[in-house]
């Protein structure tokens, strides 16, 4: 009766062990598979064609520029994925200070535009950054700086 029942036992327990490693073994490539979303292709100009930068700008001259563009790709996104987009000043003399924060509700795979308009009475010399972060992602955030002459 002994050897019955470490022979059940013993089958029992392979199973058991088998069907651990196969759930392991599944889930692991379930969540190697997932792809984190990502921001792309971002551009910054001042005089945009259509939807988007013809090409990316990293020096504008006050006097021709009344809004800055910023142009990015989402990709690999879940839907209604939030990004976060906040834009930065550094004169000369400051330390870099937020100026604008806003965030876009974007969908799978969506284009994303923020504009920064001029300020009154113009535009203030120095460096300025804009960063993107998806809210709630792993991602390090993509920062782009430029500069205002």
């Amino acid at each position: 009766m002994n050897k019955i029942f470490r022979f059940v036992k013993n089958r029992i327990m392979k199973k058991y062990y088998t069907t651990i490693v196969v759930l392991f073994v599944f889930s692991t490539l379930l969540t190697s598979c997932r792809k984190d979303a990502s921001i792309k292709d971002v551009k910054i100009c001042n005089n945009p064609s259509g939807s988007q930068c013809p090409e990316d700008m990293t020096d504008f001259f006050g006097v021709e520029t009344d809004t800055v563009h910023l142009f990015a790709s989402l990709e690999n996104a879940s839907e209604n994925v939030k990004v976060d987009v906040s834009w930065f000043y550094k004169g000369a003399d400051t330390d870099k200070e937020e100026i604008m924060r806003g965030s876009f509700d974007s969908d799978e795979n969506s284009t994303i535009h923020s504009m920064l308009y001029v300020n009154t009475p113009g535009w203030p010399v120095g460096e300025y950054s804009v960063v993107l972060q998806i809210a709630g992602s792993k991602s390090d955030p993509v920062e782009k700086t430029f500069k205002i002459e």
